[in-house]
């Protein structure tokens, strides 16, 4: 405490009552620019938590004494440690205002630092680029933040690597406060890595070993926190848990290895759904569902879905069984019955599929065969019937990486699809299709992002007219080009869409954020389903924006240049990649 405030406390002392109370106004604390440090000595000092309330002199005099070394000692963690604090105490009636100007002085810096891991982890590629990287270097201020940082980074990845005996053997900060300089000593012995020893599953709803193939682990592997959550996390993927932990049991490691055990509590077995819907392409309507998440030991599954809406109705059901034992995947046995009406013609769709699905690396692959009766109706063609059986086997793959799964803000994804048909194998027409979808996402700002997108399709035949519209392609509507009606661009025979063999769409979109919550996009979309070269079908407009309960929803009103309407309303709900 320097002269100036000591003399200024007695002086207070000797003209006020020592029984007599006294309210404490404002504390203010000036000098100090950086935020953090600012914010620090602020909470260090005892005397503002009594701002607002009445004190008596003694307990005032006792706080303006420990304020100075209170703001002293929160400024040491960030490398100062020869701070100066003044303290001037205004009195106004029975009010006392107090502001400490602090002198910063100069910070201690680095001047000798060694860091070092010995034993097993001293060549080890994950832990020493933590080492290399220690903070502060030398010549660099000694803040205290950045050197804890830098050990708890070293620390955590001697775990994540399973360095479970690592051991800070030295660990030493010696501060020379007259030369304003620090000298870092810090060492590890990791010990010996330990490896993955056995695997132990606590009682579940599954049959013993049915989770088996899903371990990114085989004992005696080297241990990898890494590895664990992924399994983590493909085991919530499945939905058969509430809440799913696994941990390398430390306590019990031994000759090496260290155990793991994985404990599980079984999510809500049966899980019912029903709304109301309403989708610019489909009207209004309501849908039911039902899911049964486990139906056995093994962990079969089955859901099925009710849609029934203005211009869709759809029933679906699916039966899917655990093949883990290969890319982490499901057999699946699934139907389908459609009854779709759109400006093209009115479509009834029987289907029924058998599918391989799994994951590879980042991607989501299913093989599948379909099997398929459809009736329909061209508009161009009021009152005829027609009919198609096909029977064809499919490829698809699709991949997504983004910063967030919900409401991303950097990210791509890219999907393909392929199939085919013959009349060797069933179908009435002989085909070929190719479909890819890719979607970019990259961030301008912090509240800033843009969004393009593309789609491409063709259909390789020599008999396009005896495809159904399944098979077909058509533009516009809520996910295609907006500014135009579900399915209104293509082809047209007596001023009706009867689809295209080829599909080409593009899109750009900007987005900005006014709230955590709400923002407003503008954007442009081409594009066109065509039978030899494209032609330019432009939609424009904008957009709200809303993260709402149940993910991200998109409102757009848009123009299309060609459309036979002026302004289209779309609606989404979802992500965009």
């Amino acid at each position: 405490m320097t002269r100036g405030s000591r003399f200024t406390i007695l002086l207070l002392l000797l003209t006020t009552p020592c029984a007599h109370a006294v309210q404490v106004g404002q504390v203010r604390i000036v000098g100090i620019a950086d935020a953090d440090e600012l914010r620090n000595a602020e909470m260090s000092v005892s005397l503002r938590r009594t701002q607002g309330k009445d004190v008596s002199e003694e307990r005032l005099a006792f706080l303006l004494r420990a304020a100075p070394q209170e703001i002293r000692t929160a400024l040491e963690p960030f490398g100062y440690y020869d701070a100066s604090v003044d303290a001037q105490v205004q009195r106004e009636e029975q009010t006392t205002n107090v502001t400490f100007t602090v002198q910063m002085g100069a910070p201690v810096r680095v001047t000798a630092k060694h860091v070092a891991v010995r034993g097993d982890a001293a060549s080890d590629a994950v832990v020493a680029p933590a080492v290399a990287a220690f903070k502060p270097n030398i010549g660099q201020v000694l803040d205290h933040r950045r050197y804890e940082d830098s050990k708890q980074e070293v620390e955590r990845r001697l775990n994540e690597r399973g360095y479970f005996d690592a051991d800070a053997t030295t660990h030493r900060v010696e501060v020379t406060r007259a030369a304003h300089s620090a000298d870092i000593d810090l060492n590890w012995d990791s010990g010996p890595r330990y490896r993955f020893g056995a695997t132990t599953f606590a009682a579940n709803q599954l049959k013993p070993g049915a989770l088996d193939p899903l371990l990114r682990w085989k004992p005696g592997q080297p241990y990898r926190a890494d590895r664990l959550l992924d399994f983590q996390q493909a085991l919530a993927d499945l939905d058969y848990f509430g809440s799913v932990d696994v941990s390398p049991d430390v306590e019990h490691r031994a000759d090496g290895q260290v155990p793991i055990t994985v404990t599980t509590t079984p999510a809500k077995r049966n899980v019912y759904s029903a709304g109301l819907s309403y989708g610019t392409d489909s009207g209004a309507g309501v849908t039911l569902g039902y899911e049964r998440r486990w139906l056995n030991a093994r962990g079969d599954k089955f859901d099925s879905q009710l849609e029934w809406a203005q211009n869709r109705k759809l029933v679906t059901a699916r039966y899917r069984i655990p093949a883990f034992g290969w890319l982490d995947g499901w057999y699946a046995l699934s139907t389908q019955l459609r009854d779709e009406t759109t400006d093209a013609g009115h479509t009834r769709l029987a289907e029924i599929v058998g599918s391989r699905s799994g994951r590879l690396h980042h991607w989501n692959l299913t093989t599948a065969v379909h099997m398929q009766r459809e009736r329909y109706q061209d508009a161009a063609f009021p009152g005829l019937d027609r009919f198609a059986t096909l029977v064809f086997p499919s490829i698809s793959a699709q991949t997504t990486r983004t910063d967030d799964k919900l409401y991303p803000t950097r990210g791509w994804s890219f999907g393909i699809d392929a199939s085919g048909g013959a009349t060797a194998i069933g179908s009435d027409v002989d085909f070929a299709q190719l479909h890819a979808r890719a979607a970019w996402m990259h961030p301008l700002g912090d509240r800033n992002r843009l969004l393009l997108r593309g789609e491409f399709g063709h259909v390789f035949t020599g008999s396009f007219n005896q495809l159904p519209p399944s098979l077909r392609y058509y533009a516009g509507g809520d996910n295609s080009v907006r500014g135009y009606s579900y399915q209104e661009i293509g082809p047209r025979v007596n001023g009706q869409n009867v689809g295209a063999p080829n599909l080409l769409i593009g899109s750009v979109e900007f987005e900005h954020r006014f709230t955590h919550t709400w923002g407003a996009a503008v954007f442009a979309d081409d594009g066109d389903a065509f039978e030899h070269a494209p032609r330019s079908h432009l939609g424009v407009g904008f957009g709200l924006r809303w993260r709402s309960p149940v993910g991200p929803v998109r409102i757009d009103l848009a123009h299309g240049f060609q459309s036979g309407s002026p302004v289209h309303l779309h609606l989404n709900i979802g992500s965009e990649l």
